[in-house]
């Protein structure tokens, strides 16, 4: 009868072969029964997913906080705030993030595509801003730090030109976030000349070339986007999206380090509605994060990034 292999199953008698049973073997059992290349397929395909799709995800991906702020460390009694940012920026993107822009192939984010660039396009904006710092105001720690920043975002420790095995760019950013703490640490040490004068109502002169320099960084992916709005540029929409974003998130927390570091000079100028616009558009920018990539998102960020690098200008062009 048809509740006779129902009633064995609950009181615990076995069900002959050929019984109910025999349809309700395991995943397991099934797996082994398969052929073996069937086997190896399918094990292949798992560890693919896991590896690329779970861990990758895991990973990877773009994080812009607002409210990353300086360790004490890196910002002493007397210290920039504006350097002290830039080793923040350095600090999070390497250290605390998973770096991904050399990742190999082999690296579960060895093909992500827009965290790369997004941490590519930050560390480029403070790279900018350093090296504009490091040619007003040289010394030999800003100097370190430029040229430790230059390296290439996608160089790994291993490549296939002379010399085989080089620094990777982690290391090199270690060292300039190094050298950018040692620099704030030698203005705690050095011998202090005082606030900045209430008359003085305009940038210093590497704050305003700093300035200039995300101006710039600002403008390059306003300009990149365009062009492929236009279809000037055949690139991928949602590398580009990330590129920006990394841009606009660096560029408003090295600004938030501006501000800080000439504040009673922005409050005499008058202008601190600029600087406030400016922030607010870049953080706009960087906190566009479509799920899919279209058209309307490049044309979104690009208005942002007009705007903040508008104001920036503005800001230039009245002395702060």
């Amino acid at each position: 009868m048809a509740g006779d292999g129902w009633w064995q199953r609950r009181s615990g008698q076995v069900v002959p072969p050929g019984g109910v049973a025999d349809h309700r073997q395991g995943f397991l059992a099934r797996a082994r029964a398969l052929p073996r290349w069937l086997q190896l397929v399918v094990g292949a395909a798992l560890f693919l997913f896991v590896w690329y799709g779970l861990i990758g995800t895991l990973r990877a991906g773009i994080r812009p906080d607002p409210a990353l702020r300086p360790t004490a460390q890196q910002l002493p009694a007397g210290g920039s705030v504006t350097v002290a940012m830039a080793a923040r920026l350095i600090e999070r993107e390497v250290d605390e993030n998973s770096f991904t822009p050399n990742d190999p192939f082999f690296f579960p984010t060895g093909f992500a595509r827009r965290t790369p660039a997004y941490q590519a396009g930050l560390i480029e904006t403070v790279q900018t801003t350093v090296d504009a710092l490091a040619e007003r105001s040289p010394g030999p720690e800003l100097l370190a730090a430029s040229k430790a920043l230059a390296t290439p975002a996608g160089q790994w420790w291993l490549q296939a030109g002379w010399p085989p095995i080089v620094a990777s760019a982690e290391r090199q950013f270690r060292r300039a976030g190094t050298a950018l703490v040692a620099y704030n640490q030698g203005l705690t040490d050095a011998k202090r000349t005082g606030p900045t004068p209430l008359s003085e109502k305009g940038l210093d002169d590497a704050s305003t070339a700093a300035l200039a320099a995300l101006v710039a960084s600002v403008d390059a992916q306003a300009m990149a986007g365009d062009r492929m709005i236009r279809g000037e540029d055949a690139g991928n929409a949602s590398v580009q999206l990330a590129s920006a974003r990394g841009t606009a998130f660096a560029a408003a927390m090295l600004m938030r380090g501006l501000r800080d570091d000439n504040a009673a000079a922005i409050r005499l100028s008058g202008r601190a509605a600029r600087w406030g616009e400016a922030l607010d558009a870049l953080d706009a920018a960087a906190a566009i994060s479509p799920i899919v990539t279209r058209q309307g998102d490049l044309v979104a960020i690009g208005y942002s990034l007009l705007i903040a690098a508008t104001a920036m200008r503005d800001i230039l062009q009245e002395g702060g």
